[in-house]
């Protein structure tokens, strides 16, 4: 039996994953993102899940991977990554992995790859033209229009979670408005409560006026930046993705009290989903490509790419 191996990295984990030759998943596990120097530890622990899982499984095709930071699909190298991988700029992903295993490999923006795969498997099937947010340690964007992908010139098409920088504050959108920051203020503002994000919207749920009140200031600041997204690409819908998209409408039915303040009256915004795939969808966008058949001249993500950059 063929099977394909995909891998998402965060900056708190590392997930991944078994698929067969139908794009079934036979195995999922995730690790912590080790700490310290990104470019050694992050190559030195996919060696090391690479070499389990083939130990285990045969015939294995290809591995694909969905990696925080701007990367390059061509050449599978990371251009660019935040504070909390540091060292990870430069690494060359795809040459490092090819050289050790000889196997097909891609490599791609972990928001490009859970766009991608709810495309392919998820909420946005049938549309050519949409958003996807994915909300986690920080914030990630990525945009498919006409039917694929949109990288940009230098690969970094969608970043906006380094977008409404305030002066004031000295922080971006996604030192606002992600998962870590809701952490924070959680810590700050409820000293009685103990726990993760889930546990969080579970009390919220339950009825609990602090925890619902946080949650519903947190997701202002998430509103704001979906707003931006609203006025400046007129997507079909806007996908939310990252593992806070467990929450589904009751996440989602916070963020829409919002959105109607940052446009203009009777403007209307996209329609918000939720993440069908949850927070798999990058490792289904990462072994994609090797699903895909297409003419050459091409990244491995079906986007035609300017070979001259």
């Amino acid at each position: 039996m063929k099977h394909y191996i995909g891998i998402d990295i965060g900056g708190t984990s590392i997930k991944y994953a078994v698929f067969d030759e139908k794009a079934t998943i036979l195995f999922h596990h995730a690790v912590l993102t080790p700490i310290g120097n990104a470019g050694d530890q992050i190559p030195k622990a996919l060696y090391g899940i690479i070499d389990q899982l083939m130990s285990v499984y045969d015939g294995v095709q290809g591995v694909g991977i969905s990696t925080a930071g701007v990367v390059n699909p061509l050449s599978g190298a990371i251009l660019f990554a935040g504070d909390t991988l540091p060292g990870y700029a430069g690494t060359k992903l795809k040459a490092l992995l090819q050289q050790r295993y000889g196997l097909p490999v891609a490599v791609a923006n972990d928001v490009n790859a859970a766009a991608c795969g709810e495309w392919w498997k998820g909420a946005a099937r049938g549309y050519g033209h949409f958003f996807c947010v994915t909300i986690g340690t920080g914030i990630g964007g990525a945009l498919f229009s006409g039917g694929q992908l949109v990288h940009g010139r230098r690969f970094r098409a969608g970043e906006v979670g380094h977008a409404l920088y305030d002066k004031r504050s000295g922080t971006t959108y996604e030192q606002r408005a992600s998962m870590t920051a809701l952490m924070q203020m959680a810590a700050a503002e409820l000293p009685d409560f103990h726990g993760g994000g889930r546990e969080l919207f579970d009390l919220a749920r339950s009825g609990d006026a602090a925890c619902a009140a946080l949650i519903a200031r947190w997701t202002e600041e998430v509103a704001r930046g979906l707003a931006e997204i609203t006025l400046v690409a007129d997507p079909a819908m806007i996908v939310i993705g990252g593992a806070v998209s467990e929450q589904k409408e009751f996440l989602l039915d916070f963020i829409r009290a919002h959105l109607n303040r940052y446009v203009p009256a009777q403007f209307g915004h996209a329609p918000l989903v939720a993440a069908q795939l949850g927070n798999r969808a990058a490792l289904y966008g990462a072994i994609y490509p090797f699903f895909y058949t297409e003419e050459t001249e091409r990244d491995s993500y079906g986007n035609r790419i300017d070979q001259s950059i």
